[in-house]
């Protein structure tokens, strides 16, 4: 008897024996497959059918099950269409759960449909689905027709969600940053020595003008373009907070730990400051004596 498809080729695309006929299941989203055929492609198979599973969309990429997709948009129409039943009777048909505030008739249209039940067999989020379809009908005044069109707007909207997710960390990590160049400012100020690097790539990601830059880059002694750096970055947010952070730890590792891994900077009030212009050391002066003074009422009991 000769195989279709070899046992190595299914498990590679994540398929398992489930012991009757010839079933399979993937281990990661439980899609099950049957009736295999000589030439049947097991990737293509699971990305016809389960575009959603995680395992297919990690080893062979989105693009690839959108490819996939695309390649056959009607495939899931026809099944539809031509069998009112599960293909295996023996299998309980899948059950629709609504979910609170679904129960007005409206709702139970929208999400009672053969497009939308397939695009839910598939693995989507129930509420993802909602939402893409909610925004069809606003949009158009319509449902969606087909399966191929829901499938790609609910892939386009999950990628549209990684990237909001990836920003949101972004800026949560971009302000923590910037908290932790404010506490540790006054030490900044002592410690950062390199400060046209950073002052370099602010300029080239377009975070100051050149104007600002030169006004930094043109004070004759370090410690003062370091003040006048650091001040720049707070005012300009996160942006400006995380490119120094990239920059610090490719210019300066042991501050860049001191700062944002270990966070154990200490600020040393004792510095000499004596070769300062007069000017600079009196704000240095005050500028001490307001920390300070921050320090004791953040020590002080309640």
């Amino acid at each position: 008897m000769r195989i279709p498809v070899q046992p190595e080729q299914l498990a590679d695309a994540g398929f398992y024996y489930v012991g009757r006929n010839d079933d399979v299941k993937c281990f990661c989203c439980d899609g099950g497959l049957r009736c295999w055929e000589s030439g049947d492609d097991p990737w293509i198979e699971h990305a016809k059918w389960f575009p959603r599973c995680e395992y297919l969309l990690r080893v062979k990429g989105g693009e690839f099950v959108s490819q996939i997709q695309a390649r056959f948009p009607h495939l899931l129409e026809q099944l539809l269409s031509t069998s009112d039943t599960p293909v295996d009777e023996n299998i309980d048909p899948p059950i629709i759960h609504f979910e609170p505030g679904e129960s007005h008739s409206e709702d139970v249209i929208m999400m009672n449909t053969p497009v939308v039940k397939a695009a839910l067999e598939m693995g989507f989020s129930r509420r993802l689905v909602k939402q893409t379809v909610q925004s069809k009908i606003l949009a158009t005044g319509e449902n969606y027709k087909t399966v191929n069109d829901l499938v790609s707007d609910l892939l386009t909207a999950e990628d549209e969600r990684r990237e909001e997710e990836k920003e949101r960390q972004f800026e949560e990590v971009a302000s923590d940053d910037l908290s932790l160049i404010r506490k540790n400012r006054m030490a900044l100020f002592q410690r950062l020595t390199c400060v046209l690097p950073i002052l370099g790539s602010l300029l080239s990601a377009k975070v100051i003008t050149e104007l600002e830059h030169d006004v930094i880059k043109q004070k004759t002694q370090t410690p003062l373009q370091a003040r006048e750096l650091i001040d720049t970055v707070l005012v300009k947010g996160n942006e400006a907070a995380s490119i120094f952070r990239n920059c610090l730890r490719d210019c300066d590792p042991v501050l860049y730990k001191d700062l944002f891994v270990e966070k154990n900077m200490k600020y040393v009030p004792t510095e000499d400051v004596s070769g300062l212009p007069m000017e600079e050391q009196l704000r240095r002066l005050q500028e001490e004596r307001t920390f300070l003074k921050r320090e004791v009422n953040f020590s002080a009991p309640w």
